[in-house]
């Protein structure tokens, strides 16, 4: 009696190429944007031609893919410069970590905005100039940010009702003890 394994045959290859546009779309958001953009240029025809559906563009969620870590910081923005120009305006959810600039968040259907070690960013000035009157969740983290940075959120999002910030602050005692009134209008507010 033999003891060795049966063998297992892999699955068939998929020709992409062979899929409907519709099907493709379902597959891509699942993929996610960055894995779609690194592979538009490896990819067949119809790869290309899914990767111009608006739908894709709606979430782009740049944050917590690995190749965060090991791509340059001009590389990471022009991908998340692409996808956010692909949405033709459309965007509703943007996550980025390190790279994001002024120029990304000119979105106005934006209503979810999370950002890790932007460092760059100067997020007062950036929602003022952006007019992002969609926003209902705002998530920041490990950002340079003052409360009146904060307060300029809360004048220019009139629908924020999400605001989630963690190692953010550059406050003093007497602010502290201001904000939960400042942000009374905010039903789920988290300050760390």
């Amino acid at each position: 009696m033999d003891d060795a394994a049966p063998l297992v045959s892999e699955p068939p290859a998929r020709d992409w190429s062979l899929l409907p546009l519709d099907v493709l779309s379902l597959i891509f958001p699942r993929v996610g944007a960055v894995d779609v953009l690194m592979g538009a240029g490896l990819a067949c025809r119809s790869w290309l031609e899914a990767a111009k559906l608006l739908e894709l563009w709606r979430a782009v969620d740049m944050d917590k893919h690995q190749v965060v870590f090991w791509k340059d910081d001009d590389v990471l923005c022009a991908m998340a410069k692409a996808a956010v120009d692909r949405s033709d305006g459309q965007l509703r959810s943007f996550a980025g970590k390190l790279f994001v600039t002024d120029e990304l968040m000119k979105s106005p259907s934006l209503t979810t905005l999370r950002l890790v070690s932007c460092r760059d960013l100067f997020l007062g000035r950036v929602i003022q100039e952006s007019s992002l009157l969609e926003l209902r969740s705002l998530e920041l983290y490990d950002i340079s940010l003052t409360v009146g940075d904060l307060t300029v959120v809360l004048e220019c999002c009139p629908l924020l009702e999400v605001l989630w910030v963690r190692n953010c602050f550059r406050i003093d005692e007497e602010d502290e003890h201001a904000l939960p009134a400042k942000f009374s209008r905010i039903k789920t507010l988290t300050l760390l």
